[in-house]
């Protein structure tokens, strides 16, 4: 049976028993239900005329630049679901984060993945992944600061993405940007989905 250490309004600082009988601590999510998944990632891309391109936030975390890990990270749009609504569904959040994070409204969406978990030696946290596309016309208000969380909204061509992400591990970016895991995942599911989409 698990215990709670310490909590706060977002998470949970636990303990259980590994199968050698030796405590693992570990955190969980408090927003988490057996109903949904703790968070959903938003792959988006936007249609502008004939051209695809993924939109991406460049982010400060304190997490990753307190412990001198990057200055920046490159993240997609996303967001815990049910952690201000009770009973809110994974559409009801990925509409909301959509509009909150981006501005962009009107999306066709497509339900990648779930019950994926993020790093999970040290939390019970599960995503859903979920693309998102947009048409440029869709942009319909100015997206939230996120409490100064989100420093930029930027866009990278579809077929330079791959080109993009090799370009921050180089030794001049090291430690300036961290990319995601789940944004790496996302962008993985959104690309094949896309190139299905443009095959039929």
């Amino acid at each position: 049976m698990s215990k709670i250490i310490s909590s706060t309004k977002f998470l949970e600082f636990k303990s259980e028993l590994s199968p050698n009988g030796n405590p693992w601590y570990y955190v969980r999510r408090t927003n988490d239900t057996n109903e949904h998944d703790s968070a959903v990632v938003l792959t988006v891309i936007v249609r502008f005329d004939d051209e695809y391109k993924f939109l991406l936030l460049k982010t400060k975390r304190p997490p990753i630049y307190a412990e001198n890990k990057a200055l920046f990270s490159i993240e997609s749009p996303a967001g815990l679901i049910g952690d201000i609504q009770t009973g809110e569904t994974l559409l009801e959040c990925a509409k909301k984060e959509l509009r909150e994070e981006t501005g962009f409204i009107n999306s066709k969406m497509f339900l990648e993945c779930s019950n994926c978990s993020t790093s999970n030696g040290l939390s019970s946290e599960t995503l859903s992944f979920i693309t998102a596309i947009v048409n440029i016309e869709d942009l319909k208000s100015e997206p939230m600061s996120d409490g100064g969380i989100i420093v930029e909204r930027f866009y990278v061509e579809v077929d330079k993405i791959d080109k993009y992400i090799e370009s921050l591990n180089n030794d001049n970016n090291k430690k300036v940007f961290s990319i995601a895991t789940a944004t790496i995942s996302g962008i993985y599911f959104a690309k094949n989905r896309l190139k299905k989409l443009l095959n039929t």
